[in-house]
């Protein structure tokens, strides 16, 4: 069960009267009006203290107690007007799930040190599950060529396998064939292909029976985004889910690297960036971030959530050995407080602001999809783009000492809020910001890529500009776009951070509804328009908070995009065809994952 009973392995005896201080969070019944009065008891409080905790995207309307002041993204806080106990009830929504109570829960006083508290939640009694048929009871036959992602053309025995007309031999083709003595051969069209077939050649029985496969995938780009910034992956966590993508034959690791909540790569240059961007501790007494981030989703203070230079080169070789390459995402000109705070960190340092990303006379009153107020880059700077000159260098400088290619660099692009550059033409901003960062990435003979947001509004000028300089679009939020190359990134069917179901016990949020294996393996590219280049899973880490969540919310609902991302060619898929995919996966990977000790559904 995700999050009953939390205890803090590092609290900290309190000496206000000799007792700990402790947080009691109560789950409300959700009531007419579809809200919920859910209630807080803090114990052992001492009097002028204060009390911050993490909950996603809630307002709250306090009916008993002090006020619930709200400060920055997930980040709220309670002033303690006097010692002892302290009861608080506010109305909220009900809990969509028991991931979405309150956490992290801190005590801060002037002067000391800050206290994590010893939590306890107190949840609604969960209705009884209803009996489900044993999953063994649907499973088809699997034979010894069935594998995730499937393979094209098989045929067993020793005869030839019948010819198929091709205008071409795709990219990434390979032909294994077995025969009597068991032996191998291998043919294929390239590195990919050979790749391809020792990592089919791998997941084949012992002893190997006669027979054919021919194999090839439909799409040039099969992907998986992986978001570090919300919560933090080592770098051998990093490497575990690249040898779970080279099993499946992905090719890309789309790696969000730079968002609100952090800034996760070392530059040289601009050591603020991580210095700063990277450790995250609560807020001064002021409501000032003087020395680091506010803590992210997970409330963490005092962590350390960065790749040094040798450990992103790292990352990059072994990925590029398993024929992936790493595309870094710097996400613009939103999602970009962390590095607009560590550079007001940098300037408060050096007294230089020729690396300033937001201007101090800028007025604008905006709230970001992720509740955050001050997160959007001043486009209208050159700062700006001295500032990302010196991020793309040294990308490019990595990639170089690496040995690896650096295919794109990812400039995001998306949920600019309503409100932000007040006084200043929005669509004139877009196209400022566009063709500068065009201006850097054709100066030094890289691609950029982008979410779909990037290639709306633009003038045509700047759209053809784009294009030219263009890697690949993520669709996530529409039906695709024309004249640009498409990563298909549904929302609805690749987003891995969304629920399984509508359990109260599953980890993830909703609000493109659920997300399990059945549904990312229903996606059919053909349902979209443009020209579709790929077909990429997403795993954004905001209710993440350990590896453990990582694997069980990919296995197995990856697998359903990596099949559409391999065999991308259909136009209809069957019950049939489901249950046959679902039996691979119950009978090839969940006992290999079981082996690893990964969490899974």
């Amino acid at each position: 069960m995700y999050k009953s009973i939390i205890i803090n392995a590092l609290l900290i005896l309190m000496v206000s009267c000799g007792k700990m201080s402790t947080a009691d969070w109560i789950e409300g019944v959700r009531e007419e009006d579809g809200r919920a009065l859910h209630a807080l008891t803090l114990s052992n409080m001492p009097e002028g203290s204060r009390v911050w905790f993490q909950e996603l995207f809630e307002g709250k309307t306090s009916v008993e107690g002090p006020a619930m002041n709200h400060y920055q993204g997930t980040s709220w806080y309670i002033d303690i007007p006097t010692s002892g106990t302290v009861t608080l009830k506010y109305y909220g929504r009900p809990l969509p799930r028991r991931s979405w109570a309150p956490e992290a829960f801190v005590l801060q006083q002037k002067g000391k040190p800050d206290i994590p508290l010893e939590t306890h939640y107190h949840f609604l009694e969960l209705p009884e599950k209803e009996a489900h048929e044993n999953e063994s009871a649907c499973l088809y036959e699997v034979k010894p060529a069935d594998i995730v992602p499937q393979v094209k053309r098989v045929q067993y025995g020793t005869a030839p396998m019948p010819t198929e007309a091709m205008d071409a031999i795709p990219a990434g083709w390979y032909r294994i064939t077995i025969g009597e003595d068991g032996q191998p051969k291998v043919e294929s069209n390239d590195e990919d292909g050979a790749f391809y077939a020792q990592t089919t050649l791998a997941k084949l029985p012992q002893p190997m029976p006669p027979l054919t496969i021919e194999d090839w995938p439909d799409l040039p780009y099969r992907g998986f985004m992986l978001d570090v910034v919300r919560d933090f992956r080592t770098v051998d966590e990093v490497l575990q889910i690249i040898d779970l993508m080279a099993s499946w034959k992905l090719n890309t690791l789309h790696f969000h690297i730079a968002d609100d909540e952090s800034w996760c790569l070392e530059i040289r240059d601009l050591p603020e960036l991580t210095e700063y961007g990277a450790h995250h501790a609560l807020p001064d007494w002021n409501l000032q971030e003087t020395k680091a981030l506010k803590p992210t989703a997970n409330g963490r203070i005092g962590n350390v959530t960065y790749y040094t230079t040798e450990e992103y080169k790292r990352i990059i070789r072994y990925a590029w050995e398993r024929r992936i390459a790493v595309i870094p995402e710097f996400d613009t000109p939103g999602h970009s407080r962390a590095s607009i705070k560590a550079m007001q960190a940098y300037e408060r340092r050096t007294g230089d602001s020729s690396f300033r990303l937001q201007d101090p006379a800028d007025t604008s009153h905006y709230w970001s999809a992720q509740d955050f107020t001050d997160n959007v880059l001043s486009v209208y700077l050159p700062s700006v783009y001295r500032f990302y000159a010196v991020v793309f260098d040294e990308v490019i400088r990595l990639h170089k000492e690496a040995g690896v290619p650096l295919r794109a660099i990812h400039i995001g692009g998306d949920e600019v809020p309503e409100g932000a550059w007040s006084g200043r033409d929005r669509h004139e901003m877009k196209e400022i910001f566009t063709n500068n960062m065009l201006e850097l990435a054709e100066a030094r003979g890289i691609r950029l890529a982008g979410w779909e947001d990037i290639a709306r509004g633009l003038k045509p000028a700047t759209e053809d500009r784009l294009k030219r300089s263009l890697y690949f679009l993520n669709v996530w939020n529409t039906n695709g776009i024309e004249g640009f190359p498409v990563v298909l990134s549904p929302a609805a069917f690749t987003y891995l951070d969304l629920a399984y179901s509508d359990s109260p016990e599953e980890i993830g949020i909703s609000w493109a509804g659920y997300v399990d294996e059945r549904k990312a393996f229903s996606l059919k590219p053909s349902d979209y328009i443009g020209d579709i280049i790929g077909v990429q899973a997403q795993l954004w880490s905001s209710q993440l908070r350990s590896f453990d969540d990582v694997t069980y919310q990919m296995l197995p609902k990856a697998l359903g995009v990596v099949e559409r991302a391999w065999n991308a060619n259909v136009l209809t898929l069957s019950e049939a065809d489901y249950n046959r995919f679902n039996s691979i996966v119950t009978t090839k990977e969940k006992p290999l994952w079981k082996q690893k000790g990964y969490r899974f559904k």
